[in-house]
């Protein structure tokens, strides 16, 4: 039977890839979500690589001291969110919404803009629906707001527009 569950590890802002890589080289599975963020560059719109949730890596481990002690050692690990001597793993619903959710990460959402409002079409933005606390029809940018094991969280999401689609394909 498998006991491990999913921890979050906060982190350096900057140093999610790396402390993933190093959590990775000692047996133990991590995650850092990536986005292809839109971004406009010399009046086209294009996409990069963007870590969605700075300062944090997700981590799947049988928690105890022992495995603690070895993950603090590595350069840029904070603490586990929850910390103490108990932190707190992600709930079923957050593992679902925020792991099993990468993949839809890679390609930004699509968005139709109208007078008044938007009307999500596809991707990760329709996951996270309900969390829009704002959003940036200019910079084509979504604010998200959710729980990551307990805490609130804010993050930023990219989309395209049927224009920026048409855009990057002319």
């Amino acid at each position: 039977m498998d006991k491990t569950k999913w921890y979050v590890l906060y982190v350096n802002t900057g140093r999610e890839l790396y402390v993933m890589k190093s959590l990775q080289r000692k047996g133990i599975s991590a995650a850092v979500p990536l986005e292809n963020r839109v971004i406009r560059s010399k009046g086209k719109w294009t996409t990069k690589k963007y870590v969605v949730f700075k300062g944090y890596v997700f981590v799947n481990l049988e928690y105890n001291w022992l495995i603690y002690y070895e993950i603090s050692k590595i350069n840029g690990v904070i603490r586990l969110l929850g910390g103490g001597k108990s932190p707190e793993p992600l709930s079923e619903h957050e593992v679902e919404r925020l792991i099993e959710s990468t993949k839809l990460f890679a390609e930004p959402s699509t968005v139709k803009l109208f007078d008044g409002g938007y009307e999500i079409l596809n991707g990760i933005l329709l996951t996270f629906k309900d969390c829009i606390k704002s959003l940036d029809r200019h910079a084509h940018r979504a604010v998200i707001e959710t729980n990551i094991a307990g805490k609130p969280t804010r993050f930023t999401l990219s989309f395209m527009t049927e224009q920026t689609l048409t855009e990057r394909k002319g």
